[in-house]
């Protein structure tokens, strides 16, 4: 279900064998650059708020930032049960 937002709010994510999601849009990302650690806690906060709100964790996790050519990479204690 957390995927499913995810894709609502235009992150485009793609969820991998891994477990990890790469987020391919950011609706904000005129002001990422300019402040990408605050933006994504923002969207971190977001996800970990939508996880809890469906039954899962609700903690944890880490977003990084551009970690990737074209995406930034969410990783989630349980986002296979959140998705």
């Amino acid at each position: 279900r957390v995927l499913r937002l995810l894709e609502g709010l235009g992150f485009s994510p793609l969820h991998r064998p891994d477990g990890s999601v790469a987020l391919r849009t950011c609706p904000l990302l005129d002001a990422a650059p300019a402040n990408p650690e605050v933006l994504c806690e923002v969207h971190l906060g977001m996800v970990q708020g939508a996880s809890a709100a469906f039954g899962g964790p609700g903690d944890g996790g880490e977003l990084l930032p551009f970690a990737e050519s074209g995406a930034c990479v969410l990783r989630l204690p349980d986002v296979r049960a959140a998705g």
